[in-house]
């Protein structure tokens, strides 16, 4: 199994919650998502824990194995929530 794939998973089901949901107006009055933003200290979990995961798929002969459509995923997913991936 790709480990790298499972990292991108995990990231993208805790991190989609996230999501404000939109409304159209007028029924936006407050803000919908109450939920904290991804910090710092969640990205650089998630940089080590997607560079370790790398190097366990390239040991095990499944080098680059994560699909570009959970790539392209979670850059959406940074975008919208305003943070910097480095994917």
């Amino acid at each position: 199994m790709c480990v790298v794939s499972m990292i991108m998973d995990h990231y993208q089901e805790k991190w989609t919650p996230l999501v404000p949901a939109v409304q159209p107006w007028p029924f936006v009055i407050t803000p919908v998502n109450t939920q904290t933003p991804i910090t710092d200290a969640e990205i650089v979990e998630f940089r080590k824990l997607l560079d370790r995961a790398r190097e366990y798929d390239k040991r095990n002969n499944e080098p680059d194995c994560e699909l570009d459509a959970k790539v392209q995923a979670l850059k959406q997913l940074a975008k919208v929530l305003g943070v910097e991936l480095g994917l």
